[in-house]
Order: structure tokens, then C-alpha cells, then sequence
């Protein structure tokens, strides 16, 4: 076939049209994701101060509980029952939590990251009995106070916050810790290999996997397969380390 000159490239269908950004000034409501988000200078308070949208800050909807205070949000603010299949997906996640505490709870692990997705995934971990041993945090020290809103007081008390340290100080941090797992992004592969951990990869940037863009940790969907990867994770660990590993025998 010949090439032709012409570029045939179009726009991607996911772009957000002009008009869409203007129709925002007359939004009943904007919500807010973020618990580390400043209380100055978002988009939302923006909003709220030039065309007087109610400002609602909520945090990432990481695990069930910051997934019912969402969905509960738009519930209200719709006027409808969450639909069923929300509802459903809940009860599932639910219920593997009870099938697999026993794998899970006790275990400790080191988060690192951008500080909301931190904040999300201490608060996951607490939910299922893991405890956060550190959390390395990119920028702001505020977020240390908000790590564990969602997560109850067991996650606020064990919780170390370390604030804009770079790696090697998060695995002398880990090696003192003795952590089941690390969780984040690529980036402390290098962290992980050095101490025998495993990584579960979650966040921005997962270079060294296919599908890091697809990787699902919100809503009661996501939580599920992030409940699912740290507990395969572990399991996995146990077999490597057992000298039976797994048999049907």
C-alpha cells in the first residue's frame, strides 16, 4: 500500500471541549478530591469565589470506606440510591476482606508517593489490618496530619511521616522497619531489590510493567484489585519461603 501525505491523525476522544470548561461557573456543586489539597488557589475554591459553586472536598476513594463518603456524595447530590451495581461491587470487596483477613492483617508495610494517593493507601491498608509502618511523602508536610482520615485511630498511631526524603533514606527507614511490602510506584524497585521485598506497583510512574496506566485502585473495583495484589502478594511470599510451598496432597 502507498503512504499517503496526508495526516490523518485525529484528536483524541477523551479531550474536554472549551465549552464544557465554561459550563463549570454554572455547576451546582464542584467536588474536591484531595485531603492535602491547599485551601487556596484549587480550581474549586476558584469556582466557589468567582460564580458561587458550593466547594466539597473529599478524599481519593481509595478502599471502602473514602468509596462510601463518594458514591454517598453523589447520591445525594443526585437525588437517587447508589445503583445496584455499585452496591454489589461493595459487598463483594466486603466479603474478600473477611476471606482473606487471615493473610493480611498484622502484616506491615512502607507506603511512598504523591501525598493523596498516600493518604488513600494508608487509609486502604488500615482498613484491611496492615499496618503503614512509614510514609515517604513527595512535597508537604500537611499531608502527615490527614495520613490517616478514613483509616481509624490504629492507622494514626503507628504511622512514621517522612516528607521529601529521597530513596536511600526510605530503605534505611524500611530496614529498620522490617516491612512485609513495599507499595508505590517504579520508582523503588531499586529500594525493594535491595531488601528482598516484594514492590506492588500503584501509582505514577510504572515503567517497568505493561498496563501501569490501567491499573485500577479507585472505587470499590479498584479496591478490590489492589485488596487483591497485596493479598496474592503475600501469599506468594509465604509459599517462596515455605518449603512445602502448595500442594494438593
Amino acid at each position: 500500500m502507498g503512504r499517503s501525505s496526508k495526516n490523518t491523525r485525529t484528536s483524541p476522544p477523551a479531550e474536554t471541549p472549551v465549552e464544557s470548561l465554561r459550563a463549570m461557573g454554572r455547576a451546582r456543586v464542584s467536588l474536591e478530591m484531595g485531603r492535602t489539597m491547599a485551601d487556596a488557589g484549587t480550581a474549586a475554591v476558584s469556582l466557589e469565589s468567582k460564580f458561587g459553586v458550593a466547594r466539597r472536598k473529599l478524599g481519593w476513594p481509595v478502599g471502602v470506606l473514602e468509596s462510601d463518603r463518594f458514591f454517598a456524595a453523589l447520591s445525594e447530590l443526585a437525588g437517587r440510591p447508589i445503583p445496584e451495581k455499585h452496591a454489589k461491587e461493595r459487598g463483594r470487596l466486603v466479603d474478600s476482606y473477611v476471606d482473606a483477613h487471615k493473610y493480611v492483617f498484622g502484616r506491615r508495610a512502607v507506603v511512598f508517593g504523591e501525598e493523596d494517593l498516600v493518604v488513600g493507601l494508608t487509609a486502604f491498608l488500615a482498613e484491611i489490618g496492615v499496618a503503614a509502618g512509614a510514609v515517604c511523602i513527595g512535597r508537604r508536610e500537611r499531608a502527615a496530619g490527614r495520613s490517616g482520615k478514613g483509616g481509624g485511630r490504629r492507622c494514626r498511631r503507628r504511622i512514621v511521616v517522612k516528607e521529601g526524603n529521597g530513596f536511600r533514606t526510605m530503605g534505611e527507614m524500611a530496614r529498620g522497619l522490617a516491612p512485609d511490602f513495599l507499595i508505590g510506584s517504579s520508582k523503588g524497585y531499586s529500594v525493594a531489590r535491595e531488601l528482598g521485598l516484594p514492590l506492588i506497583r500503584v501509582g505514577f510512574p510504572i515503567h517497568d510493567r505493561i498496563g501501569g496506566q490501567r491499573i485500577l485502585h479507585l472505587g470499590y473495583r479498584g479496591a478490590q484489585q489492589l485488596f487483591d495484589a497485596v493479598t496474592n502478594t503475600l501469599i506468594e511470599r509465604a509459599q517462596e519461603r515455605s518449603p512445602v510451598g502448595y500442594s494438593y496432597q
